[in-house]
């Protein structure tokens, strides 16, 4: 089978700095250069973290404007991994 494409907050790693019971689901990133337990998916850093955009869509469209670089490279994909020694730049 494969892995599933979906996450449920509670089933989140502790890493993550996100609150647990505010909805059911958190965007999974997608396999990458980092594992899950030690990365975030950049639009989930976008609308929680770092706090530049209030939804899922507004960071898509950050992202498909071509504004978001990781190590360098732009960034197109809202589930891409950003780890911990990653560079975001917006």
């Amino acid at each position: 089978m494969g892995s599933s494409h979906h996450l449920k907050r509670i089933a989140m790693p502790r890493s993550w700095p996100l609150s647990r019971k505010t909805s059911t689901w958190v965007t999974r990133p997608r396999p990458g250069g980092h594992s899950l337990e030690r990365c975030m998916a950049v639009g989930v850093v976008m609308r929680d973290v770092i706090g530049v955009a209030h939804s899922i869509r507004e960071a898509r469209v950050i992202l498909h404007n071509g504004q978001v670089m990781i190590d360098g490279r732009i960034v197109r994909d809202a589930r891409q991994g950003v780890g911990l020694m990653d560079v975001l730049t917006l």
